[in-house]
């Protein structure tokens, strides 16, 4: 159905309009106090993008099922058949209420670079214009720009306060994505293209609408072949899977505490978002013979990120090693036609987004105050910290599946619905949670119980006041989640049923019991 009022595109228009205003009294202001104000800003705009999702979510309530399928359609180039299309079912709504989570997180987090200013905010504000675009958008062209686009707010972000190795990062980042985005791109034109000669105008306007062109079945297995070993590079970049994960542990070394956290928390979903999206749909065949492939990829992932997370003795290169373990495990999610597998992938994907932005927020004001993030120079901190030292146990704990946590409710519906499907790389995956809990368990032991180190350079405390906030927010809805997590499953298990094949498995008793 489509929505009145407000539209859709709102979601995307606001945070975009809140950039703006950030940039507007920049020349007009001192430092300090424009700083301030826009950050006052930029949390309003956050609460407002919040609110308006929340006003949409309310419209599912009203449903059966809460069955959420909002739909925004204008012509874009209807010469070329391309359309501003979005949509706003379970599945996009997931990913969007992440978004709108982890933006409003990091713009309130007190702490930013000691020489960022408006610019600062203005950037958080269109990476979530941006990402928010990606997760809407259902013409492929439309997707594209918004999969391009938000790379530039995280690479002005990381090249103007990153640290010393900041450039050669973001060059890095720029390479790895270009690559694949490049093809992908090469490949949507094909499609569109290939509809066309085949007689497919489709009234002109929506060639590139990913529900048209998966109607029309057109693709032989070779060339399913071909386009979704495109696609599917471009997304295991974003992801990233092993082993395009290249450009990940400098990112995330160099990146500002508050990009990190949104760099971790939502370009990785894009990816996942992405494959139930667009890949099952236009490319079943493919999707069905190289699940195998990709489940061993995410099962590798899981274990090869943890073992290297077990070797790491920055804290920043720990929980990059430790994102693509955790990643490892949507990506054996969406492998296969099981709702539960999938159901639990798309959970699993919201709560490491909630989860990791928490943990690097949370190790940026550890790692401040010691003035060192290598192991080596930390230790004893839980009596000069406490109050970190509690959040950093229970976003620890969630990010090894404790039950009642959000975590544990995502990898169990995946390696339950996996099972059936891939018995030989669930098993190796679920290695990779007894790794986890190895590797999360000692980092946190030896920070906060390990021998007492002097710090070399204290530049602030304890975290209190507005991070304090921040972090108890983020705390209670890993909580919510993993105590409550049926509204959410209920939401996201229709819409992955209906977005990627009508083939999968049906939902067993498990999943339903969770959702109640």
């Amino acid at each position: 159905m489509n929505a009145p009022w407000p539209p859709i595109s709102s979601l995307i228009i606001v945070p975009a309009l809140g950039a703006l205003g950030c940039l507007a009294p920049w020349f007009s202001a001192k430092f300090d106090k424009n700083a301030r104000v826009c950050r006052l800003w930029a949390i309003a705009v956050s609460v407002f993008t919040l609110v308006i999702l929340a006003a949409f979510a309310g419209a599912a309530t009203a449903t059966p099922g809460y069955v959420l399928g909002l739909e925004e359609v204008h012509p874009w180039i209807p010469s070329l058949g391309i359309s501003f299309h979005l949509k706003l079912d379970g599945l996009s709504f997931a990913f969007t209420l992440l978004t709108a989570v982890v933006t409003l997180a990091v713009v309130a987090w007190p702490s930013r670079p000691a020489t960022a200013g408006a610019g600062w905010y203005a950037l958080l504000l269109v990476g979530e214009a941006t990402v928010m675009g990606a997760f809407l958008a259902t013409d492929l062209v439309l997707f594209y720009v918004f999969f391009e686009a938000m790379l530039l707010p995280v690479l002005g972000a990381l090249a103007l306060w990153g640290g010393a190795a900041r450039l050669n990062a973001a060059l890095k980042f720029l390479v790895y994505t270009m690559v694949g985005s490049a093809l992908m791109f090469l490949s949507i034109l094909y499609l569109g293209w290939h509809a066309q000669s085949m007689g497919h105008t489709l009234g002109g306007n929506f060639l590139f609408e990913i529900t048209t062109l998966a109607s029309l079945k057109m693709l032989t297995s070779s060339e399913q072949l071909a386009l979704g070993l495109a696609f599917l590079l471009a997304f295991a970049i974003k992801i990233p899977m092993v082993p395009f994960h290249g450009w990940l542990p400098d990112t995330y070394r160099e990146a500002p505490h508050g990009l990190a956290a949104f760099t971790a928390a939502l370009l990785g979903k894009v990816g996942i978002y992405a494959i139930i999206r667009f890949m099952w749909p236009l490319f079943p065949d493919f999707m069905a013979q190289a699940g195998v492939y990709l489940a061993a990829a995410g099962a590798i992932a899981v274990v090869y990120g943890a073992l290297v997370a077990m070797t790491q003795k920055d804290l920043r290169s720990l929980l990059a090693y430790s994102s693509v373990s955790h990643l490892g495990f949507c990506v054996l999610g969406v492998a296969g036609v099981s709702t539960m597998a999938m159901t639990g992938a798309v959970f699993q994907a919201v709560s490491h987004g909630i989860v990791t932005a928490a943990l690097f927020l949370t190790v940026g004001v550890i790692t401040d105050r010691q003035g060192a993030r290598d192991f080596d120079r930390l230790g004893g901190l839980a009596k000069a910290v406490p109050v970190s030292a509690f959040f950093l146990m229970v976003f620890s704990v969630a990010a090894v599946a404790l039950p009642l946590t959000s975590s544990f409710v995502g990898e169990f519906l995946i390696l339950v619905g996996s099972w059936k499907l891939f018995p030989i790389w669930t098993g190796v995956a679920a290695l990779g949670v007894v790794l986890g809990a190895v590797y999360t368990l000692t980092a946190y032991l030896k920070t906060m119980f390990g021998p007492l180190h002097p710090s070399d350079a204290i530049a602030g405390g304890d975290v209190r006041g507005s991070s304090a906030l921040v972090l108890a927010a983020l705390a209670g809805l890993v909580v919510a989640l993993g105590v409550v997590p049926g509204g959410l499953l209920e939401v996201i298990s229709p819409a992955v049923q209906v977005s990627s094949t009508s083939s999968l498995m049906a939902d067993s008793s498990i999943l339903q019991a969770f959702k109640r």
